[in-house]
């Protein structure tokens, strides 16, 4: 679900790739990792069988450079294609600001993509919404393949909102940049719709083609008490978060959150932000803080075994063993993710990350913290990150109860 945060600056929004098994979503999220610069995306997460079908999802974090000093983060997740996995495309879906179907447009395909929409009203009916409502667009992939439904064809059984349709390759990447600028500006136009933000209004005494020449999507200045809505260009923002008889290939938006976007793929890289390193053995400060003066996160949560593991993670981090504090949080969410997940015969990278997203657990989060426990098995855990780790499980732990 989007969300503004006033006191980090941030917007993040979700946008889900939805269609048949084998249509082109994870090699749509593929493309979009391979394009854009690494300072500017997250790790690419795909938890796949042993013929690149998606088992549970993919996760790939995009950050658009700031706009008058909002971040703006984009979680893009894609749905595992076969009916028999719906549990999780339901749960992938939760929370989506926006919805990108896409297609094989194959012929022989046909049928599939007419079941894998339905089934999207459908989960999206379980949950309250009706497609018509929300951000979505599609993508109309495999136009590079023989035997093709024309795209007057698809809109006949796929399209039935008119929303905007790009005629994709995803292993080339034709179209598919041009969808997620597309989708981008729907999924904003329908924050400004639901009065999350408003569109700026000009200046008293100004022309009227002010609102329209501002050189940026997010306007730093709040009204005069810090808080309320985000003043955004009107001429970035519709309506409607659907546009009928919309060409493929073209942007809806044609100012900055296109532009943005596509400086990612075209910005110098900046530098790395400095790494924290482990202290040196011999260093007799452990932690300056909370643990130093007697408080700890434990006290959080109530008597128990979870209560115990965390009691026992904190110990580790007074003794200043980092790497062994981070292992034994990885260890307690293993087995945590062993008992709460409903999903069987999963593996052990794909049950913990199936199970974190279960719990509501950002994708972010749990990256971090894989990529923490992965700097503890080699043995380079610093304190920071044997902190995190406790932040971590009491987070958690608090999210199962």
């Amino acid at each position: 679900m989007s969300s503004v945060n006033l006191y980090t600056k941030e917007i993040s929004l979700k946008i889900v790739y939805y269609g048949p098994g084998l249509g082109g979503k994870t090699s749509s999220l593929q493309y979009i990792h391979r394009a854009i610069k690494p300072d500017s995306r997250g790790q690419l997460v795909s938890l796949s069988t042993g013929v690149d079908r998606t088992l549970y999802f993919d996760f790939l974090p995009v950050k658009l450079p700031k706009l008058r000093g909002y971040t703006v983060r984009v979680q893009l997740y894609t749905v595992p294609g076969q009916v028999h996995y719906n549990s999780t495309r339901k749960l992938v879906l939760t929370g989506a600001d926006g919805i990108v179907f896409v297609a094989d447009s194959q012929r022989a395909r046909r049928e599939a993509n007419v079941e894998s929409f339905q089934n999207l009203q459908d989960n999206l009916r379980e949950q309250g919404l009706a497609l018509e409502r929300m951000p979505h667009l599609l993508q109309y992939n495999k136009r590079d393949m023989p035997e093709l439904l024309s795209a007057a064809e698809l809109d006949a059984v796929v399209n039935p909102h008119r929303a905007p349709a790009f005629e994709t390759s995803a292993t080339t990447g034709q179209g598919v940049f041009e969808a997620l600028k597309s989708i981008t500006t729907l999924v904003l136009s329908d924050l400004r719709r639901r009065g999350v933000w408003r569109a700026e209004a000009p200046p008293a005494g100004a022309p009227a083609s002010a609102a329209t020449t501002a050189p940026s999507l997010v306007e730093d200045s709040l009204n005069a008490g810090g808080t309320g809505p985000i003043y955004v260009p009107a001429n970035e923002l519709r309506d409607e978060p659907s546009y009928p008889n919309k060409e493929p290939g073209t942007d809806p938006s044609g100012t900055t959150i296109a532009s943005s976007l596509q400086a990612l793929a075209e910005r110098e890289q900046e530098p790395a932000p400095p790494s924290l390193s482990p202290l040196a053995p011999e260093d007799k400060v452990v932690d300056g803080g909370m643990l130093a003066r007697g408080a700890a996160l434990s006290e959080i949560l109530p008597p128990g075994p979870m209560r115990d593991s965390v009691v026992g993670v904190e110990y580790l981090v007074h003794r200043g063993d980092y790497a062994g504090a981070v292992s034994a949080a990885m260890r307690t969410f293993n087995d945590l993710a062993r008992g709460g997940s409903a999903v069987g015969g999963v593996g052990p990278q794909e049950g913990p990350a199936l199970y974190a997203l279960m719990i509501g657990v950002s994708g972010d989060r749990y990256l971090r913290f894989r990529e923490t426990a992965g700097r503890a098995a080699s043995g380079g855990a610093s304190s920071a990150d044997a902190l995190f780790s406790i932040v971590f499980l009491v987070d958690v732990a608090l999210r199962a109860k």
